[in-house]
């Protein structure tokens, strides 16, 4: 059973969070006896080399062929971070300009205001929101940088033109999956090799989605592989590595 949390000034109910924020106060009131509202500073995590976003804990590639649509993709990542600190229903008003400070790491104030539907006495706006851009690596240019990949596709006795072909659907799969964050050169590594070409991919979904693509497009005859690569200490087991062969059929 979840225990409803009333104001101590007014008695309208209001969330856990807000509760615990504005000292068993509603905003409304909380402003009246204050003069001013002070929001939590919210932290925006951006991979330094891909600009994809860290939400609740998971790396989210960030379209940057909109600017329109970077700038709602991380005001919507501020309304979840105001609603899960304060417990509030926000709207936030982000320009591409204003992204684009983020991404040089300033500290900016972002306009936001309040959902009157679930909040009828707070007030509609609040002070400019402290908002500031951290960097860190994601897994994926963390494993690429560090030549750490969980499969490999082994392509064998295929014709130039046709790795070409196949050239274009790897560049385009990662593109279309990374948001248009990766791409063939930073996505994944091409390996030139005696017999054919070896693709390394940071994931196993990626590696069979190419997979995948290329048995739809040529004949060829696939195996599949695994083999020991170390102790995974967050998982208990050993770390395994999938190798997939890729050899064209003789017609």
């Amino acid at each position: 059973m979840k225990l409803k949390r009333f104001c101590a000034k007014c008695g309208v109910e209001v969330t856990l969070e807000e509760s615990l924020n504005f000292k068993n106060l509603c905003l409304n009131c909380y402003k009246e006896l204050h003069g001013k509202v002070a929001l939590p500073p919210v932290n925006v995590v951006l991979c330094r080399k891909c600009f994809s976003v860290k939400v609740r804990g998971r790396w989210q590639p960030l379209d940057l062929s909109s600017e329109e649509l970077a700038a709602s993709t991380i005001a919507q990542l501020i309304e979840g971070e105001v609603k899960r600190t304060c417990g509030l229903e926000v709207k936030v008003y982000l320009t591409p300009q204003e992204v684009y400070k983020l991404f040089s790491g300033e500290r900016i104030g972002v306009n936001a205001t309040v959902n009157e539907a679930l909040h009828p006495r707070a007030a509609s706006s609040l002070p400019p929101l402290d908002v500031r851009g951290t960097f860190s690596v994601c897994h994926t240019c963390l494993r690429v940088a560090g030549k750490n990949f969980e499969a490999t596709l082994q392509l064998r006795d295929f014709a130039p033109r046709e790795l070409d072909q196949i050239k274009f659907i790897v560049n385009k799969l990662v593109v279309e999956r990374s948001g248009g964050s990766h791409n063939l050169q930073t996505g994944v590594t091409w390996e030139e090799v005696d017999g054919g070409v070896d693709i390394k991919v940071p994931s196993i979904y990626m590696a069979r989605a190419i997979a995948s693509h290329i048995k739809r497009r040529f004949a060829v005859l696939v195996r599949e592989s695994y083999k020991d690569a170390g102790w995974s200490r967050s998982r208990g087991k050993p770390f395994r590595k999938l190798t997939i062969l890729l050899r064209l059929r003789n017609t």
